[in-house]
């Protein structure tokens, strides 16, 4: 069952996404998740999740984006949800942004991992994007290291983007890598690029720059599967 106060926000005209969030210090890019947020919220009933409940730290604000994140913090729909309350079967999709944070919690976070393979399970749309791929990883079995998108294509930022970063050296994953060890195929493109590969129900982007161009392929990938499911 839902937490009380969510049934009353949610629409019968529209199925229903969940944005998952990191809810490390390190934050989530604020340009891709207004992208993200912005564009879901035309298509879907938008539940923001994050482990626990924690607030979103958003990273990243300039003066482009600081009005909206100020006006989206003092909305109610700003307070994420429990990603551990969440039943998959409620949602036809998924979408990580790009958070930093990722790579120190949903990396290995057991819920999001469940609730993808019950995704993969039923091929409905995912979309990661940026470190927000991190995500993915959460479906590592750890005892027989098998991962559940190993033969699928990716992208996510690349060995250039990612050494750029200040914390490179206390970074706990490092995303091609990854990708490459437990049996994806990684891509990328020249650093702050578009970036977008689509591999049959799985969407993603490689920096914030690709966040648009990803989940308006995602919204693309839920139509098209819910048109043949009526």
């Amino acid at each position: 069952r839902y937490p009380i106060g969510v049934r009353s926000r949610m629409s019968r005209e529209k199925p229903s996404c969940l944005v998952v969030c990191s809810g490390h210090q390190k934050g989530v890019s604020a340009q891709s998740f207004i992208h993200s947020f912005t564009l879901t919220s035309s298509a879907f009933n938008v539940f923001l999740v994050t482990p626990g409940g924690t607030a979103v730290e958003f990273v990243d604000i300039d003066d482009t984006n600081r009005q909206w994140i100020a006006d989206f913090r003092s909305k109610v729909l700003s307070n994420p949800h429990k990603l551990e309350e969440m039943d998959s079967s409620k949602f036809v999709a998924l979408v990580i942004p790009s958070c930093p944070g990722a790579l120190f919690d949903l990396n290995s976070n057991q819920e999001l991992g469940a609730i993808l393979n019950a995704f993969i399970r039923e091929k409905k749309p995912i979309c990661a994007v940026g470190y927000g791929v991190a995500g993915l990883f959460s479906t590592l079995d750890m005892h027989t290291q098998q991962w559940s998108f190993k033969h699928h294509s990716l992208t996510a930022p690349s060995l250039t983007e990612i050494v750029r970063r200040e914390d490179f050296p206390s970074l706990p994953v490092v995303l091609p890598d990854f990708i490459r060890k437990h049996g994806g195929t990684f891509s990328s493109s020249l650093p702050t690029s578009l970036h977008v590969v689509v591999d049959t129900y799985l969407v993603t982007g490689q920096n914030d720059q690709s966040t648009l161009t990803a989940v308006q392929n995602l919204i693309l990938l839920s139509n098209a599967r819910l048109s043949r499911a009526r």
